[in-house]
């Protein structure tokens, strides 16, 4: 199987199962907000539309993905969060930034000679290249200390149900098939002169190299199996352990925005009592 053939087979069945991963979340989150106070929800940063996206950007920042509480309350849980979401939404924005520069820019738009959008579908590029390292060594180490916290020290009132194991194991086949899918590549001829700032992958698939594999077919074969396995997982989300960490960050920001909205109500009425 070639390159080609296997993004062909990726994207057929990737976009479906986005669409099913949308739905679901439409589903739940609609069902999620019935539970609320809508009313609340509405009137959550009142002002003008830059003061309202503004104040959901830094909800965002502070409580969803710094996780400030958290990072107060327990340093290690806070860690584990961090480097799991961090290297994940690296992934993400990254493979987004790919597919948009590879499929839409490029393919529509005579713009092979623009550095800065071509260094997007090069894997080995020096940013592009270091950027996805980072993000897949935050993700496993984050992993790890989340096998750590559930089976090795967990604490007393921790319990492990189906939904957790579901969770680890989800988390660790996209981990080991995307580093597996990278070192094929390494070793296959579809790579750059500076694959070396692949700072983990590159000397791991160094150990592999003497090996007489046909690793340009694997390498379709690993870009299929990595891909859909990764679709599988997001599809889950909305049905899946991996939902309430969602739920749990929307209901910290939605606390967030509540709480500052309600200060800044407050000082509006302070201040026109005052000119009153």
């Amino acid at each position: 199987m070639t390159i080609e053939a296997a993004e062909t087979i990726f994207w057929v069945v990737h976009l479906p199962l986005m669409g099913f991963f949308l739905i679901g979340m439409v589903m739940v989150l609609s069902i999620w907000f019935k539970g609320g106070d809508r009313r609340s929800l509405g009137d959550m940063g009142q002002g003008s539309v830059a003061a309202r996206v503004g104040l959901w950007i830094k909800a965002f920042v502070t409580e969803a993905w710094f996780n400030r509480r958290l990072w107060r309350t327990n340093f290690w849980r806070w860690l584990n969060h961090f480097l799991l979401l961090t290297g994940f939404m690296l992934l993400m924005t990254l493979s987004g930034i790919s597919a948009l520069s590879d499929k839409v820019l490029l393919h529509f738009f005579p713009l092979e000679h623009v550095a800065w959008i071509t260094m997007w579908v090069t894997p080995d590029h020096p940013i592009t290249g270091l950027l996805n390292e980072v993000g897949g060594v935050m993700m496993t180490v984050g992993f790890l200390f989340f096998l750590i916290r559930r089976y090795v020290s967990p604490p007393s009132q921790l319990r492990t149900g189906p939904m957790d194991t579901w969770m680890i194991i989800g988390l660790g086949v996209i981990l080991l098939s995307g580093w597996v899918a990278e070192v094929v590549r390494l070793n296959s001829s579809h790579v750059g002169p500076t694959a070396y700032v692949a700072f983990v992958g590159y000397p791991l698939s160094l150990l592999f190299r003497g090996l007489p594999l046909p690793w340009d077919s694997l390498q379709a074969w690993m870009y299929v199996i990595h891909g859909l396995l990764t679709s599988i997982v997001i599809v889950t989300i909305p049905f899946s352990k991996f939902m309430h960490v969602i739920a749990g960050a929307l209901v910290t920001m939605v606390r967030e925005i509540e709480e500052e909205a309600g200060e800044h109500t407050g000082l509006q009425k302070g201040a026109a009592r005052v000119t009153a």
